[in-house]
């Protein structure tokens, strides 16, 4: 048998299934269907011989020896009356089963019977009473007689046409019609009987054939489902109880020209790049190692940073209120000081307390990095928070001449803290704006990737080098040029994010080649139905 593809096996297996379960069926249905008819035939043949002995019986009381006088014809004519109700009935039965079988011919002969009945009756009924006009009971009876008019004739017993028979003549003929119908109807069982017969030897032969066809199918279908299925599965199988035991060089062979042999040798391919994989697997989970120690190395610095706030918050407040109580009492004794020495007195109290309050911010933003504190999180379309922040920024003066190009795709939906993530974006852009000169670029898009949403910021500023990008997420690590950066934003923006299950990454390829800062964060789970949203034209910041 020539070979194929898996999917044509599988049709072709479907179909001797079909093939024998045709072959079973046709049997069954075919036997079935015999037998049906033939039991229906002889339930309707039931009431038809019950109304043919009706018939006889009421044909059997007529008496034509007293016709001649006027007790005699009124007795006669109530016995007509009788057999003509009779026959109505019988011919009602017989027109059912005729019409629902459809079947003319075997019912041709108690058809002609009941014509012929219906004739005699009513002639007799002419005869009796000659004056009132008397019809056929039924309108194909004219129609018979047409076509038969020797039916009304009477002979002698030498062949000779009577021309006037008497009633007791037509009474004789009438009997002897409905003594043939119950004849009639027993020919006709018998005939339904011998039709069984036929059908029940003809079935059984079907049923025989049709069981030694499809146990030949049915042994050739098992054949084949072992060539083309189980063999196959086995080697697979086979293969890969190798290969998961270390055996990277098995190789399955299999020359099946099908989806089997197909597989096998995508499995071969998929063992020959396990070398490469692992490599490639050592060198992610180096990465994600040196990324655990760094998240490490910040939870400890947040911890030990946190205690030191706490630790110098009490004395910066007291210093800041103890210049503010002095400045108050100078300006109590401004009358008595020369303005000479009062002003540098001030300056340096103003001073004072603005580089005391300048460290309590920084305090309160180390305890925020260290507590992180609640999060409301709620399906937020990040897309628009970046959206709202770019649109901010746009619009600061001290930005002016540097461009922000925002691209998104379509909207990406994820369960976050809205005033925590737009924190991270803003301190991004803003960073990126800061390193960048005028008439610099920062480009944002935003797509989804693998189930996570990734916002990427690229600028194209002063850069990195790698032992800056190794070290951007620590707490006071900054190179801002203006030397106003505490170093705690990124800390904080990688701890936001870190919280959310997301990723913050930092990249550049060197000093003055700019940066990439990319945020990632796991989507909803029914990202997938959200409509695109307008795409975000670019502006001048």
């Amino acid at each position: 048998m020539a070979r194929g593809s898996l999917r044509k096996k599988s049709i072709f297996g479907f179909a001797l299934v079909m093939v024998m379960l045709g072959s079973l069926l046709s049997g069954a249905v075919y036997g079935l269907r015999s037998f049906d008819r033939a039991n229906q035939k002889l339930v309707d043949q039931l009431p038809e011989l019950g109304a043919a002995t009706a018939l006889l019986k009421q044909a059997a009381h007529l008496d034509a020896r007293d016709a001649g006088s006027p007790e005699g014809k009124s007795r006669l004519h109530q016995d007509l009356i009788r057999v003509r109700q009779a026959l109505q009935v019988y011919f009602e039965v017989l027109r059912k089963n005729t019409t629902r079988f459809a079947d003319m011919e075997s019912k041709r002969e108690e058809l002609d019977l009941a014509f012929r009945a219906d004739a005699e009756v009513t002639e007799l009924f002419r005869l009796i009473e000659p004056a009132d006009p008397i019809f056929y009971q039924f309108n194909a009876t004219k129609v018979y007689l047409a076509n038969h008019p020797e039916v009304l004739l009477f002979y002698d017993d030498k062949g000779r046409v009577i021309a006037t028979p008497t009633i007791a003549d037509r009474v004789e003929r009438l009997n002897a019609y409905t003594s043939d119908l119950p004849a009639s109807l027993h020919r006709g069982l018998m005939e339904i009987l011998d039709e069984s017969g036929s059908t029940y030897k003809a079935s059984r032969s079907i049923v025989v054939l049709s069981t030694v066809c499809v146990a030949g199918l049915l042994f050739l279908l098992v054949r084949l489902f072992h060539r083309w299925v189980l063999k196959p599965v086995y080697y697979l199988h086979a293969g890969v109880l190798q290969v998961a035991r270390g055996n990277f060089s098995h190789r399955i062979e299999l020359k099946s020209s099908d989806e089997m042999q197909a597989l096998a040798d995508a499995f071969n391919s998929m063992a020959n790049r396990l070398g490469v994989m692992y490599a490639d697997l050592e060198r992610q989970v180096d990465i994600r190692s040196r990324q655990l120690v760094r998240s490490e190395r910040l939870a400890g610095v947040g911890f030990l940073a946190a205690g030191v706030a706490h630790e110098i918050n009490n004395p910066l407040a007291s210093i800041a209120f103890g210049a503010e109580a002095l400045e108050s009492r100078i300006n109590r004794w401004s009358d008595q000081c020369p303005p000479s020495e009062l002003k540098p007195i001030k300056s340096y109290l103003a001073m004072i307390q603005e580089e005391a309050f300048r460290c309590k911010r920084i305090t309160e933003r180390l305890l925020d990095f260290a507590r992180g504190g609640d999060t409301r999180r709620e399906r937020t379309d990040v897309v628009s928070l970046v959206q709202s922040v770019v649109e901010m920024t746009r619009h600061m003066g001290k930005y002016r001449g540097r461009t922000i190009r925002f691209q998104p795709r379509s909207p990406l939906f994820c369960e976050v803290d809205g005033q925590e993530i737009k924190q991270v974006v803003l301190n991004l852009v803003v960073n990126a704006l800061e390193a960048i000169e005028s008439g610099g670029h920062l480009i944002i898009e935003a797509h989804a990737n693998q189930g996570m949403a990734e916002v990427s910021f690229t600028d194209n500023g002063h850069g990195m080098p790698p032992d800056v990008v190794e070290h951007v997420f620590e707490p006071f690590f900054t190179r801002k040029r203006s030397g106003k950066g505490t170093g705690l934003g990124l800390s904080i923006s990688h701890r936001i994010i870190n919280q959310h299950g997301g990723e913050l990454l930092a990249e550049s390829p060197g000093e003055n080649l700019g940066s990439t800062f990319t945020i990632r964060l796991p989507l909803g789970e029914d990202f997938n139905d959200s409509r695109p949203s307008a795409v975000a034209q670019a502006g001048a910041a």
